[in-house]
């Protein structure tokens, strides 16, 4: 026969949170409540964009840590989708290869249709820099920089 012990009783009393609306002023809440829902809505835009940037770029890199032909690493289906992804990847990629320059540099003359003024070639890590230079000056544009 199994033995049960009873516990006491706690004087522990759980808090609990209660969110409300106030309806007072309907002009001014109305117009609070479109703010509020488009600072979310572009707010969860972001996260979305964000998130899957993260994982073509993964996927990326993964599909072609091996590859040593430009054709085949740039023509990979998740370096095209990043590329699909137009000026909103611009500040993500910076971020990217600020922290590790990679040839994910080469999707930003794509996606600006622009290159790095230069009197010499640069190498990949030398061109990340660059790109990163001029996007921290604001000299490349974006419609969401």
């Amino acid at each position: 026969m199994p033995f049960i012990v009873d516990l006491p009783p706690t004087s522990k009393s759980l808090e609990r949170t209660y969110i409300q609306r106030n309806t007072n002023d309907k002009e001014s809440g109305d117009i609070s409540d479109i703010n509020t829902l488009k600072l979310d809505q572009d707010l969860m835009e972001q996260v979305y964009l964000s998130a899957r940037f993260d994982i073509l770029v993964e996927n990326w890199k993964n599909n072609t840590m091996f590859q040593s032909s430009i054709s085949k690493i740039t023509s990979d289906q998740n370096f095209m989708d990043i590329i699909e992804m137009g000026e909103r990847a611009i500040p993500l990629i910076i971020n990217e290869i600020e922290k590790e320059p990679s040839v994910l540099v080469w999707a930003l003359n794509i996606i600006t249709n622009n290159r790095i003024d230069s009197r010499q070639r640069l190498t990949v890590t030398e061109a990340c820099k660059k790109w990163v230079s001029n996007f921290k000056r604001g000299k490349i544009r974006t419609k969401t920089a």
